[in-house]
Formats: structure tokens, C-alpha cells, sequence
């Protein structure tokens, strides 16, 4: 069985950090404690799976924002993309692999999207 690339810490610019595991993730803000995500955490609604979306089907978790889109059409450049889903109450993130070192994380609320750059500590860009 292959390795899932997705384990391991990511951190954001801000230096929030995301560790992902194989049945959730584990939320780590600089000056807070971790958090894993579970069903205790997410009372209204849990769920989080590894998988495969296509570039049309991450752009449209966005379509709702014209600059949200554009800038999310210009990372994703590939026709597919390995994918990490957690549903957490109403919100629904989806974290994107765009290589060993990089992914990007959509966020969604309803219709509000945002996204998030992230990056494996200590790999250079």
C-alpha cells in the first residue's frame, strides 16, 4: 500500500499548522492548543476522506467569487488532483495537492469560499 501523501505537518505563512493523519487532521493555530478534528469536535456533522477531484469540480467550490476563482484557476493547472475532504458542522474544507511540497486548502461556508496557501516545513520553494 503507498504511503498517503498528505501525513505529515503543513504550515501556512502565519504559521498555522495542519498534520494530517489517515482518519482526520489535527489543527494546530501558533498560540492555541491542537485541535483534531473528530465528531466530539464537529457535533452538527463529520466527515473526512482521501480522494481525487478534477480541476473542474475544485473550481467550482469557488464559482460563486469571480477573483477567488481566477486566482484558484491559476494554481490549479493539472486536469486532477489527489484531495483531502473534512465536513465539520456547515463547513466543508477540501486541502489540494499540487506537489510534495505544496497544497492549498478551499474553504468553504455555505457560499463563502476562501483559500489558503500551505507548505511542508522546511521544504524550499
Amino acid at each position: 500500500m503507498p504511503k498517503n501523501p498528505f501525513v505529515g505537518a503543513w504550515s501556512t505563512a502565519e504559521r498555522n499548522q495542519i498534520a494530517f493523519r489517515d482518519d482526520t487532521l489535527v489543527i494546530n493555530p501558533p498560540d492555541a492548543p491542537p485541535t483534531a478534528m473528530t465528531r466530539e469536535s464537529c457535533p452538527q456533522g463529520f466527515d473526512f476522506r482521501y480522494g481525487r477531484k478534477s480541476r473542474e469540480a475544485l473550481l467550482a467550490l469557488a464559482a460563486q467569487q469571480p477573483d477567488l476563482s481566477r486566482r484558484l484557476a491559476g494554481l490549479l493547472v493539472q486536469s486532477e488532483y489527489p484531495v483531502a475532504e473534512l465536513r465539520c458542522d456547515q463547513g466543508d474544507n477540501t486541502y489540494v495537492l499540487l506537489n510534495d511540497r505544496d497544497l492549498v486548502a478551499i474553504y468553504r461556508d455555505k457560499d463563502i469560499a476562501a483559500i489558503e496557501q500551505l507548505t511542508r516545513p522546511g521544504a524550499s520553494s
